[in-house]
C-alpha cells in the first residue's frame, strides 16, 4: 500500500505539470520576455523526455527501478527548483531540459512499478484508478495554476511539484525493496548515444517542421532516419542492447507500439484543432471550447475503468477493438462538424474518442507489461510510453502541415487571428469573416479525415492481437526480478 500511495503520489505530479505549466505560460513570458522561445518551454522539456524514456527503461531493467527512479526523481526536482529561479527564457529553457531528463525516468518507472507490485488481473482492475489520478490533475492543473499566479507569483508554478516528488521520494524510500542480484553489465553507452542523437533529431525536426523549409526539413528527416537505422543495426549486434528490438517480434508490444504511436497522434488532433473549431468557425466563447474538450478527459477515465473490465471478462482484443470502434464513431463525429451542429456535437465527438483512448492506451499498457518477464517489463513500458509521445510529436507537426497548407494565401493577413478573439470577430465583414470561415472549417476538416486513416491504423493493430489473451489467461510471466 505504501508503494501504491507512492505511485499515485507521482502520477499526480505529473499529471499535474504540464497543465499547471501551460496556464502560467502566458504570464511568465509577460516578466521574462523572449516570446519566440514560448513554444521551446514546452518543447524542450518533452524533447529531453522522450529522448531519455527509452534509456532509463532499460537501465531500470539491468540496474532496479528503485535507484534509477531516484535518480531521475532527483533531476526532475532540481530541475523545478531552478525553473523557478530563471531570469530569462533561454535559462527557462535550458532548466527546462534538465527537469524533462528527469521526468524520463519518472513516468515510465513508475507505471513499471505498477506493473511489478500487481499481477495482471489486478493491474486491469487498477487501469481505471490510475487513469482517474492522471486525469484529475490535469483538471485540477490550470485551476491551479491560476490561484498561484494570483496570489504567489508565477515560479511558485515549478515549486509546487518540489514538494509532491519529495514526498513520493521519502516513502520509496522506506517502502520499496528490491532482491536484485549484482552482475557485471555491458552497458551499451554507444547505443544509448546513437539513439539519442536519431530520436532527438527526428522529434527536433518535427517540433520545428513548420519554420525549417520543405528542404531543411527533408534533409534532417532522412538524416534523423539514417541515424535511427544505424542504431537498429548496432542494436541488433549489441551484447546487452540498451533498447531491446527483438521485443518487436512479440505481437502483443508490436501491436501495442503501432496502435500507441497512433493514440499519440489522434490525441493531438481532438486536443489541438476542436477549441479553433468552436471559436473560429461557430464563434463560440473559449469557455465553450474549453468545455466541449474537457469532456474528453472525462470520457478517457470511463473508457479506462470499462476497459480494464472488459479484459478480465473477455481479451485485450476485445477491449482495443471495442475501443477502436468507439474511435471511429467520435472521428466520423469530427469530420461531419458543421457550425448548425453546434458545439454539443463535438463535444460529443471527442468525448465517444475520449472513451476510445482510455480503453485502448491502457489496454496496451497492462498487455505489453503482461507480455514479459521483470527483466524486460521496464523496456516493454518505456517503448510504450516512447511510441506515444513520438505520436503526439509527429501529429503536431503533420496536422499543423494540413492547416498551413489548407489556409495558403490566408495567414499572411490578421482576419484568421481575429477570427478566434469573440471581441474582434465581430469587427470583420461580411466578405471578410464568409472566405476565412469556410477556409478555417475545410482546414479542421482535413485534419480530421487525415486523423481517421490513422483511427483506422488503430483498429486494424487492435485486431491483430492474438485471440482470447488477457490478464487472466495466455502467457503472463510471474514478476522475476534478475539482474
Amino acid at each position: 500500500m505504501w508503494i501504491l500511495s507512492a505511485c499515485v503520489v507521482l502520477i499526480f505530479m505529473s499529471g499535474m505539470e504540464g497543465t499547471v505549466v501551460a496556464t502560467a505560460m502566458p504570464t511568465i513570458v509577460s516578466q521574462l520576455g523572449g516570446f519566440e522561445l514560448y513554444s521551446w518551454v514546452f518543447s524542450a522539456y518533452f524533447l529531453a523526455q522522450g529522448v531519455t524514456i527509452p534509456i532509463y527503461g532499460r537501465l531500470a531493467d539491468l540496474f532496479g527501478r528503485k535507484r534509477v527512479l531516484f535518480f531521475g526523481l532527483t533531476l526532475f526536482i532540481l530541475g523545478s527548483v531552478l525553473c523557478g529561479f530563471a531570469h530569462n527564457m533561454f535559462v527557462l529553457v535550458i532548466f527546462r531540459v534538465i527537469q524533462g531528463i528527469g521526468a524520463g525516468a519518472v513516468q515510465p518507472i513508475n507505471q513499471t512499478l505498477i506493473g511489478d507490485i500487481y499481477p495482471p488481473a489486478q493491474r486491469a482492475k487498477m487501469a481505471g484508478f490510475f487513469s482517474s489520478i492522471w486525469g484529475i490533475a490535469a483538471l485540477i492543473g490550470p485551476v491551479l495554476g491560476a490561484f498561484v499566479i494570483a496570489h504567489a507569483g508565477w515560479p511558485w508554478i515549478f515549486w509546487i511539484s518540489v514538494p509532491i516528488g519529495v514526498l513520493g521520494f521519502i516513502i520509496l524510500a522506506f517502502a520499496l525493496h528490491e532482491n536484485i542480484q549484482p552482475r557485471q553489465h555491458q552497458i551499451d553507452y554507444l547505443g544509448a548515444l546513437v539513439m539519442a542523437v536519431g530520436i532527438g533529431l527526428l522529434m527536433y525536426t518535427f517540433i520545428q517542421a513548420s519554420t525549417l523549409g520543405l528542404q531543411n526539413f527533408l534533409i534532417l528527416l532522412g538524416i534523423s532516419i539514417a541515424t535511427i537505422i544505424l542504431f537498429v543495426i548496432h542494436e541488433r549486434r549489441a551484447a546487452e542492447p540498451i533498447l531491446p528490438i527483438d521485443l518487436l517480434r512479440n505481437r502483443v508490444l508490436l501491436c501495442g507500439n503501432i496502435g500507441c504511436f497512433g493514440i499519440g497522434c489522434v490525441v493531438m488532433a481532438s486536443s489541438s484543432f476542436l477549441p479553433a473549431y468552436i471559436q473560429g468557425v461557430m464563434g463560440y466563447s473559449p469557455i465553450v471550447a474549453g468545455y466541449a474538450l474537457a469532456i474528453s478527459s472525462v470520457t478517457w477515465i470511463g473508457g479506462s475503468w470499462s476497459g480494464g473490465r472488459i479484459m478480465l471478462r473477455s481479451s485485450y482484443r476485445a477491449a482495443v477493438c471495442i475501443g477502436g470502434v468507439f474511435l471511429v464513431c467520435g472521428t466520423a463525429m469530427l469530420i461531419a462538424l458543421d457550425p448548425e451542429r453546434g458545439p454539443i456535437w463535438a463535444a460529443t465527438g471527442t468525448g465517444l474518442v475520449g472513451i476510445g483512448m482510455g480503453l485502448n492506451q491502457n489496454t496496451y499498457m497492462v498487455a505489453a507489461q503482461s507480455g514479459v518477464d521483470w527483466s524486460q517489463r521496464g523496456s516493454a513500458t518505456s517503448m510504450i510510453a516512447f511510441t506515444r509521445m513520438l505520436g503526439q510529436t509527429v501529429g503536431a507537426a503533420l496536422y499543423g502541415g494540413v492547416v498551413n497548407f489548407s489556409l495558403a494565401g490566408m495567414l499572411g493577413g490578421d482576419a484568421v487571428n481575429r477570427m478566434m478573439d469573440p471581441d474582434l470577430r465581430h469587427k470583420l465583414s461580411p466578405t471578410e469573416i464568409g472566405p476565412v470561415m469556410n477556409a478555417v472549417a475545410d482546414a479542421v476538416h482535413n485534419v480530421y479525415i487525415v486523423s481517421g486513416i490513422l483511427v483506422v491504423v488503430i483498429l486494424v493493430a487492435g485486431f491483430f492481437l492474438p485471440k482470447g489473451l488477457g490478464p487472466s489467461r495466455g502467457r503472463s510471466p510471474e514478476p522475476k526480478q534478475a539482474a
